[in-house]
């Protein structure tokens, strides 16, 4: 049941692990979750390396964390050497090695992030619309989005996998509930789910853990990107999107109203039908 690779003899030899973080809240412009989901023989690589580049920038880092390095707070406060320049180069390095990530590790790694545009979102609400809460809306797209993912490159493979959120997350419980509630319809129809592939949901540690530094810098990225306010990180999501496998979404109006209807009609708004 271990987050990370690191592992001693006897220990379960997880096929596949996915990790997960958020940015933004329901009182802010958007909410986001970041997921990055890949193979064990990938992960090894990755969180070698990962660790490798922090240790040897100068200044070190014992992890990445984009709450803590933008603000130059925590580890990356200016007593321990940090301003905004070194910052920014340590995360441009960190982009750099990802989209350098070796042919072979990019068929069974991919990116994923599902935002919803919370001013939509309210407006819809005026409106009546009934929709699932944006928390459900963005982790279930996620992690949806990841299942089609692994069937699709890892087809003719028996799966086994495992999700990870930074601890105390709030989606947390939200996939979790989900999870339950396909395995008691499994068990009890017989019926094929994918969600039975799926052993493990729990907390692990970010700042022991590569994969959650990796979903972090991913939501963080697209958060500040839908935003929109000239800012030095605005347009980093666009390296992380185009330079590895990623699959993304924004819950906006068009999208919203595609979805879900409002719970009164007006028969003469022709979007309704």
């Amino acid at each position: 049941m271990a987050p990370t690779i690191h592992l001693r003899d006897g220990s379960l030899f997880i096929v596949l692990k996915s990790y997960f973080d958020k940015s933004g809240q329901e009182d802010q412009p958007f909410l986001t979750i970041g997921g990055i989901a890949a193979g064990d023989d990938v992960w090894t690589d990755i969180e070698t390396d990962w660790n490798d580049i922090l240790q040897k920038n100068s200044p070190p880092a014992a992890y990445m964390h984009m709450v803590e390095a933008i603000p130059l707070r925590g580890e990356f406060s200016p007593d321990r050497g940090w301003d905004d320049d070194k910052v920014f180069g340590l995360v441009n390095l960190l982009l750099s090695y990802l989209s350098a990530l070796p042919q072979k590790h990019k068929t069974k790694y991919c990116q994923f992030s599902s935002s919803v545009s919370m001013a939509d979102y309210r407006k819809l609400q005026l409106e009546s619309y009934q929709m699932d809460s944006p928390a459900d809306l963005a982790v279930n797209t996620c992690t949806d989005r990841i299942m089609q993912w692994y069937f699709l490159e890892y087809k003719g493979h028996d799966l086994e996998a495992h999700y990870y959120f930074d601890q105390g997350e709030p989606f947390e419980p939200i996939i979790k509930a989900k999870w339950e509630r396909e395995i008691e319809r499994y068990q009890r129809t017989g019926h094929y789910n994918v969600w039975s592939h799926i052993t493990h949901i729990g907390p692990a540690l970010m700042q022991k853990t590569p994969g959650l530094q990796v979903a972090d810098m991913l939501a963080w990225a697209t958060n500040r990107h839908e935003v929109k306010i000239p800012q030095r990180y605005q347009d980093f999501v666009i390296g992380l999107r185009y330079l590895m496998p990623t699959q993304w979404n924004i819950w906006n109006e068009a999208l919203l109203r595609k979805k879900f209807r409002p719970l009164i009609i007006n028969p003469y708004d022709p979007r309704h039908f």
